[in-house]
Parts: structure tokens; C-alpha cells; sequence
């Protein structure tokens, strides 16, 4: 009784230290993606999700919405409780991701300190997907996916399936151009019972089979009721099609988390890498073939687009620690190197210091703005809201920050919605290359905003554009801080 209560302490306190270092990484300035999604929220709770309203000033751009249930929750919360219902609604996200993540662990480890020290490692490498965009949400649910699935085939217990079946119907109306991945996680088990049939791995071999008498036809049925499900969405094709129309357009060369990933860029990753190919090779432990694919198919998967990254963190890792438990059975490691008051002692030392550096983390985030005067205009676009007549301007504007524009109710020439601006997604439009042609100074600034009727410039103060625009007789500075300048376009064609 004793130790069942000592147990279930330690549990409550590693989970408090885990929410306590959640808090702690958790971004409080905002991404691109949280104001379009606020202004794109306002939208449908004005109109209706079928209406295609666009966001910029361009005419006849088809956009079809794959995060719009996301988009109306993040609005709902913002109408409520502003930016600060939005930030703490991340934190309580990114809280539960990691709870599932170190439950689950502890599920399979049996070590509650193994299984918090991964938790905390994992979600450092992970802080990145911490923000107020769909994915946090996506991934927590590929997250439950794949712990539900696991505990079904061991379990056959039926609350996992119906977790399972109901799933599909929330990513594909949260983050239905990810969809795809839902499938993805399914593959191992139905290679491994492929495998099994046929008879793949000898007994001596590093690859093992797990006997768990998996139910192909509950797996089957599971997929299926995720086809069916993932067609109720106002698009009914879009889950299908978005990821690799996006993959193979413009935007691939573009967006950082769409490129292929250098592993000598990225150390927390390559360490990761490092680390696995260790403890599998240099271990007499066998690899379960689940766990094999899993971590094969992630990092190659993260080799072609960085995002995937998020993936291998958050389920190969599991695997990877997986391996590692049996290797700390299979070689009887012992921790046990103090006696037990000094063990209490250095315990309590690490909980404080473990606290300290939290909170001293968490109080330098809570000084920073939820909007970055550097990277977003605030106070010019109060300027232009108070000074401009919005109907008649047609702005030119950087990628970053077009979407806290359109947050503002200001419709800006893009936005970070990159592949709506491409001929992938909108035949004929060349929106994305223009605008990429002349930031880098490929193309002539006046030859584009010939092209587009553009009557205003907002630019960053150290901008290709600026250095040049600033001596130009043809246009007119109207408006200047200390990251950014607007200037009125002269003598304009109508």
C-alpha cells in the first residue's frame, strides 16, 4: 500500500514538473498562420464555411480552407478571451501532447524517470510545433492515433476503437492537408501481420515479430470508416490531393518545413539519429519490425520535408525508447547508486532547480508581444487604417506579414498562405514567383506593381525594395518606424 502510494506520488510529480516545463518553451509571440486564421475564423462565423471569400485584394483566387474548424475554434477563443485565451489554449494543448506522450511511455517502460526524461528531451526538440496552428492540434491527434492503436491490437479493448473511428472526422476538418498521415500509421501493423504470415525474419534474426494475433479485419475496418469519414468536409477530395499538390509546386522550394532536411543543420535531430543506430547496433536487443518501420519510414520521410521531423520526434522516438528499455533489461542497468536519503536529497535539489529554470524561461516569455514589432507592422497598419481608404488601395506587401494585415481587416497582396498562390492551386496565377522574382531582386519592382495596379508599398526597412524605392521620385513616403516604411505609389494607372 506504501509503495503504491510512493508510485503514484512520483507520477503526480513528474507530471507537475512536465507541465511546468511545457509552459516554459511554449512561444508566447504568435506565427503567420495565428492571424490569418483568426481573420479567415471571422469570416466563416460571418458567411458560412462554403463561401470562398478571399482574404486578398486579388480577384477570382479559388481558395478551399483546410484548417476551418481549427480556424473557428482559435477565432471563438480569441472573441472571448483575446490573445491570451489564444496562448494559454497552446499551452494547454502542448500540456496534453506531452502527458499522452509520457503516459504512453511509462506505459511501455514501466520507468517513470526514463519516460519524463524522454518526455522532456522529445518535446525540447519539438518546441517548434508549440503555436497557435493547426498542427499542434494534427499532431496531437496522429499522437492519440498511434498510442489508441497500439493499446487496441495488445488490448482489443473496444473504447480504442471507436477513438480510432472518430478521429478521422476532427483531423480532416482541423488539418485535412495532412490527412494522408492518418494512413501512414496504420502501415507497420499490417506489414507486421503481412510479415508474420509470410514468414519474413528468421527466429536469429535482429528483426522480430511481435505476437500479438493482431485483428486485420478490425484494422481494415477502422481504415475504411476513416475513407468515409474523411469525405465529410466541404471539400470532399481536398484531404487527398492538398498534401501532394502543395509538396510538388512552388511552395516546396520556398517554405522551410517543406524542404528536404540537412541532417549536419539541424544537431537535436542528427543526435537523435546517432543515438538510435547505437543502441540497435551495438545491443543484442531485437528490433520489433513495428518499431523498424516506424523509425525508417519517419526518417526518410524527414529527409524529404522538414516538417516530417515532428513525426519521427513524436512516434519514432517512442520506439527508439522502446528499444532502449529492452536493452536496459536485457543488461540489467541499475540506477540505484545512492542510498536512499542522499537519492531523496539530490531529488529535491534537481526538483528546484528543474522549477527555477522553468519559471525564469517562462517570466522572458511573458515579456515578449504576441506580435513582434520587428516582424509585424502594428503601428503602420493603424496608420493605414486611420489615414487610407481601404477600397482603393491595393497593397504590396512581404510574405510574413501579409496575414496580420488581413488580421487587422486590411486585404494584402499575399500572404504566408503560400500554395493559394501558385499554379497548382490557382491556374494561371503566378502570384508566388512574382512576389519571390522581385524580394530577391530578380524582377523590377515597378514592372510588378505595373502588373498588379499597385498603389501603396509597406516594406521592411532593410528590404531589397526599400534601398531602392526610397530614392524613387515616383512614389511617396508617407509613413515610417523604426522596422518599416510605407510609401504612396504616384501617378497610378487606373
Amino acid at each position: 500500500m506504501k509503495e503504491n502510494l510512493q508510485e503514484k506520488t512520483k507520477y503526480i510529480i513528474l507530471i507537475f514538473l512536465i507541465i511546468i516545463f511545457i509552459i516554459s518553451i511554449v512561444p508566447k509571440g504568435f506565427q503567420n498562420d495565428t492571424f490569418f486564421t483568426i481573420a479567415m475564423g471571422q469570416k466563416i462565423l460571418k458567411n458560412g464555411v462554403q463561401v470562398e471569400e478571399q482574404l486578398v485584394w486579388h480577384e477570382n483566387l479559388e481558395f478551399t480552407n483546410p484548417r476551418w474548424l481549427f480556424d473557428v475554434i482559435v477565432t471563438l477563443i480569441y472573441n472571448k478571451f483575446n490573445f491570451a485565451g489564444i496562448y494559454v489554449g497552446t499551452i494547454i494543448i502542448a500540456t496534453l501532447q506531452a502527458f499522452l506522450y509520457f503516459h504512453f511511455l511509462n506505459k511501455i517502460t514501466n520507468k517513470k524517470l526514463l519516460s519524463f526524461i524522454a518526455t522532456v528531451v522529445i518535446m525540447y526538440f519539438n518546441k517548434n510545433e508549440f503555436a497557435a496552428r493547426a498542427q499542434i492540434v494534427s499532431f496531437t491527434l496522429f499522437l492519440l492515433e498511434y498510442y489508441c492503436l497500439d493499446c487496441f491490437v495488445k488490448t482489443k479493448k473496444k473504447k480504442y476503437f471507436i477513438i480510432l473511428a472518430i478521429l478521422p472526422f476532427f483531423l480532416v476538418n482541423m488539418h485535412a492537408s495532412v490527412f494522408p498521415m492518418y494512413f501512414v500509421i496504420y502501415f507497420p501493423y499490417i506489414a507486421e501481420f503481412i510479415f508474420s504470415k509470410i514468414k519474413l525474419f528468421k527466429k536469429d534474426s535482429k528483426i522480430s515479430i511481435e505476437e500479438n494475433n493482431i485483428n486485420i479485419l478490425s484494422i481494415i475496418a477502422l481504415i475504411i470508416i476513416s475513407i468515409l469519414l474523411s469525405f465529410i468536409t466541404p471539400k470532399a477530395l481536398h484531404p487527398y490531393t492538398y498534401m501532394f499538390e502543395n509538396m510538388g509546386g512552388l511552395s516546396k522550394k520556398f517554405i522551410g518545413e517543406l524542404q528536404p532536411l540537412v541532417l549536419l543543420n539541424d544537431i537535436c535531430f542528427f543526435a537523435l539519429i546517432i543515438f538510435s543506430i547505437g543502441i540497435i547496433t551495438f545491443t543484442k536487443v531485437k528490433v520489433n519490425v513495428k518499431d523498424a518501420l516506424y523509425i525508417v519510414g519517419f526518417l526518410l520521410m524527414s529527409l524529404l520535408a522538414i516538417r516530417c521531423r515532428y513525426f519521427f520526434y513524436l512516434i519514432s522516438s517512442i520506439c527508439i525508447i522502446r528499444i532502449l528499455n529492452d536493452a536496459i533489461d536485457e543488461y540489467n542497468v541499475s540506477l540505484n547508486l545512492f542510498n536512499t536519503k542522499l537519492k531523496k536529497l539530490l531529488c529535491c535539489i534537481f526538483v528546484l532547480m528543474f522549477i527555477i529554470i522553468c519559471l525564469k524561461n517562462f517570466l522572458s516569455i511573458l515579456l515578449t508581444d504576441y506580435a513582434n514589432i520587428e516582424t509585424y507592422p502594428t503601428d503602420a497598419t493603424e496608420y493605414i487604417l486611420n489615414n487610407i481608404d481601404l477600397n482603393s488601395m491595393k497593397i504590396y506587401n512581404h510574405f510574413n506579414y501579409g496575414s496580420y494585415l488581413e488580421f487587422k481587416g486590411i486585404k494584402a497582396f499575399i500572404d504566408s498562405r503560400s500554395e493559394v498562390y501558385t499554379e497548382e492551386f490557382n491556374p494561371g496565377t503566378t502570384l508566388l514567383s512574382d512576389w519571390l522574382n522581385t524580394s530577391d531582386g530578380f524582377m523590377n519592382y515597378n514592372e510588378l506593381f505595373d502588373k498588379y495596379g499597385i498603389t501603396h508599398a509597406l516594406l521592411y526597412n532593410n528590404e531589397k525594395i526599400s534601398t531602392y524605392i526610397k530614392y524613387d521620385k515616383n512614389y511617396k513616403l508617407i509613413y515610417q518606424d523604426d522596422f518599416f516604411s510605407l510609401y504612396e505609389r504616384l501617378n497610378v494607372e487606373k
